[in-house]
């Protein structure tokens, strides 16, 4: 910072006879200095040299003015006459040592005239007072100088503080303006430690504005010198930023700005729509007008269509609608035709059968569980003579299956969860030669008729009805059973299902489940473990539970013993449920867990994957394991929660999280502003978004969000004692189909 002051040298110019001149050492004249009496005999009488008058000899003071006329000599202390020349007792040269006190006070005053000359104000006062409070007439001349400097001193002083006052007033008030060349002017000529910290703190502000002006109008010169716009765009708007009144960049704000749209607009049409956005985000704040912030909503929704199209790893009528949107606004693109060709060559080639309808596409299907993920549409291991319903509703009757089968008496896992009256003749319950599985969910309800003839199962009957509501769905259970009534009605009514057994479901999340090994001992053994596993773990008494219990009734392993499972819920919530059942008119057989359903469904439709404990030997069973650690996964997307079920040959695992699909639904509905019947159709077929790219991100980052939670799901399952090595992984379920679903989720 300057050492020259705003108006000093003219300040101190402007006093009369201004003692501070910081070129100039402040000395004493000789004529300035009392004079000495040449007459010994004078210096001895007690004459006093400021006033004359002679006192007597033993006299201290001045009788005629006061003045002390002794002073102690420098040299051994004794007291001599201020006019003596010579101490008496040491002989020292006393005018030799007045002569040092004389340069002392000069030195003092022009380090004073020093400080002064640099603004150091209590500095210099502090230096003057120390020469104005002598009071030996000797030291008049060099005193009364003091005095005058330092009035001037206090006049200069309070002087420059005011203009330093204005100066930083000034500077405030062209800093609220945004004058940052003016901040500086005003206050660089201050010395820094007369700024307060506010004034500091914008000085400091103002230089790094500046400094990031030049070295942007730096930048800027050399990229127009490159014809590099979409960098001068971005330092255009940076330059706007720090400075909005810079004429110049505005007037280039406006030159920029249709470059770029020339620019972005070449890049769609030859595809590159990433680039084409980036332009279009790289015009300046200043000029994205209306026309501006269409073209760029219109490039995003371009880019996600494109990036859509290289990502899916299954085709899609969705993805076959994002393709033609796309065709329409870049009819001439050869990469969409080609496309275009391609599905067409896909969906005319013939398929063998499959469980899943899905056809590849671009994007990897290999799943992060292991294998490759699919929909799980037409179970191989039933006759279905209702594949229509299956297609139009892929996935979404697996839970119905699998309480049809239990009913039937095909089931891994033969206990359920209905409290039923015990009987003194009753010898439980009988396999039904044929059963419907309704699945009552909150947003739906789903059913099979199964049959079984010979020792095949047949699908002789479905049903599917989806609730027709304007809003979001809560979960108060009156509200549930007034949007379930009129599907159960109908189901009742096409259906009749009479006094055919019907099981149905609850949401897996409102039982506690335990999978673990017992010892290598028989069934009766093993079965008195896990009633004594179920009293010591469970803290609940056991008369408020409902308790399904599971032994492995395949040969035991000699080494890893018996997988076993408990699953438990409150006896409470499970006479609520069969109320709630029975109050929409159904009568039920059998209550099920959705994932201990999706179990028994699993393992008889994926036995031709999983090896064949019966047909082993005993001594192979060890040799086996690894095989035997073969399993598939099952991820069941429903409407109020997502299970992760695990089923090997010997084992199952299951685990759930309390985020479906009327969640999304709920997501989009806000980002949209639109009912929940609109919401369903959006989350399936973004096209019908007016901002598709912007309005689906909601959706994109909870399909995110649970991924994570199946991830540390799936890690907790792989510490279990039960081992698994999932070869493929299945989805069902109705919220699979939200578009993206699969490869956000399980990709």
């Amino acid at each position: 910072m300057s050492n020259s002051p705003i108006g000093y040298h003219c300040m101190v110019s402007s006093l009369p006879n201004s003692p501070i001149d910081p070129k100039q050492k402040m000395t004493i004249s000789k004529e300035s200095r009392p004079s000495i009496p040449e007459d010994p005999a004078v210096i001895a009488n007690g004459t006093c040299g400021s006033c004359g008058t002679v006192n007597l000899l033993d006299a201290k003071f001045c009788s005629g003015c006061g003045q002390s006329l002794i002073e102690d000599c420098g040299e051994c202390g004794k007291p001599v006459f201020l006019t003596q020349v010579f101490c008496g007792e040491c002989g020292a040269d006393l005018s030799n040592l007045l002569a040092k006190k004389r340069q002392k006070y000069a030195d003092l005053l022009a380090e004073a005239k020093v400080a002064g000359s640099k603004f150091k104000f209590p500095e210099a006062k502090r230096l003057l007072n120390r020469i104005t409070g002598v009071t030996d007439y000797r030291f008049d001349p060099i005193t009364s100088t003091a005095a005058r400097t330092l009035k001037k001193v206090c006049d200069l002083e309070k002087k420059t503080l005011q203009k330093v006052s204005d100066a930083c007033e000034k500077a405030r008030e062209a800093n609220e303006r945004g004058q940052t060349q003016e901040v500086i002017e005003q206050l660089q000529r201050i010395p820094e430690h007369l700024l307060n910290e506010n004034s500091k703190h914008l000085i400091d502000s103002a230089r790094s504005h500046q400094s990031l002006k030049a070295e942007l109008e730096s930048e800027l010169k050399k990229e127009i010198d490159a014809k590099n716009w979409k960098t001068v765009g971005i330092l255009v708007n940076e330059l706007l930023e720090i400075e909005p009144f810079h004429e110049s960049a505005k007037r280039l704000a406006k030159q920029v700005a249709e470059k770029l749209v020339e620019s972005a607009k070449r890049s769609s049409s030859w595809g590159q729509f990433d680039q084409a956005l980036d332009k279009l985000k790289a015009i300046p704040d200043c000029e994205q007008n209306q026309t501006i912030k269409d073209q760029l909503s219109d490039a995003a929704d371009q880019q996600w269509i494109y990036n859509e199209l290289n990502s899916e790893p299954f085709l899609s009528p969705t993805l076959e609608r994002l393709l033609t949107a796309l065709r329409q606004t870049c009819p001439d693109l050869k990469t969409l035709n080609e496309n275009q060709n391609q599905i067409q060559q896909l969906k005319s080639r013939p398929r063998s059968p499959n469980r899943s309808h899905l056809i590849e596409w671009k994007g990897s299907a290999k799943c992060w569980t292991g294998g490759t993920v699919a929909a799980l549409t037409y179970p191989q291991s039933l006759k279905c003579e209702t594949p229509a319903a299956f297609k139009k509703h892929p996935g979404s009757f697996s839970v119905a299956i699998g309480l049809a089968m239990q009913a039937v008496g095909e089931a891994r896992v033969t206990e359920d969860f209905l409290i039923r009256k015990k009987s003194l003749f009753s010898s439980g319950k009988k396999p039904a030669v044929s059963a419907w599985g309704l699945d009552v969910g909150t947003a739906s309800v789903k059913g099979v008729l199964i049959e079984r003839r010979d020792n095949d199962l047949h699908i002789v009957d479905s049903f599917l009805e989806e609730v027709n509501s304007s809003r979001t769905l809560g979960k108060d259970p009156n509200e549930e059973r007034k949007s379930l009534l009129p599907l159960v009605n109908k189901f009742i009514e096409e259906k009749q299902p009479g006094d055919t057994p019907l099981w149905s479901n609850f949401n897996n999340s409102q039982t506690v489940s335990r999978y673990l090994r017992l010892p290598p001992v028989k069934t009766k053994e093993a079965s008195t473990l896990l009633d004594k596993e179920i009293e010591a773990k469970i803290p609940i008494p056991l008369d408020e539970l409902v308790v399904t219990k599971w032994i492995c009734r395949d040969k035991r392993l000699p080494i890893l013993g018996r997988p076993a499972m408990i699953s438990t819920a409150k006896r409470d919530f499970i006479m609520r449920r069969t109320s709630l059942l029975e109050s929409l008119g159904l009568k039920i057989a059998g209550l099920q867990s959705d994932s201990i359903a999706l179990i028994n469904f699993a393992a008889r439709e994926f036995s031709d994957v999983l090896p064949n404990i019966e047909a082993m030997k005993s001594d192979e069973i060890d040799v086996m394991q690894k095989d035997l650690s073969r399993a598939v996964c099952i991820i069941d997307a429903g409407a109020s929660s997502t299970h992760l079920i695990l089923v090997s040959a010997e084992a199952h695992w299951s685990m759930s999280i309390a985020t479906g699909g009327e969640d999304l639904t709920f997501q989009i509905a806000s980002s949209a502003n639109a009912t929940r019947k609109d919401a369903e159709s959006f989350k399936r077929n973004p096209t019908k978004l007016p901002r598709f790219a912007m309005q689906y991100q909601p959706i994109e980052a909870r399909l995110d969000t649970m991924r994570s939670r199946l991830e540390t799901m799936y890690r907790d399952a792989l510490k279990q004692d039960n081992p698994f090595k999932p070869v493929s992984t299945w989805c069902v379920g109705g919220a699979w189909q939200t578009y993206q679903w699969i490869r956000r989720v399980m990709t």
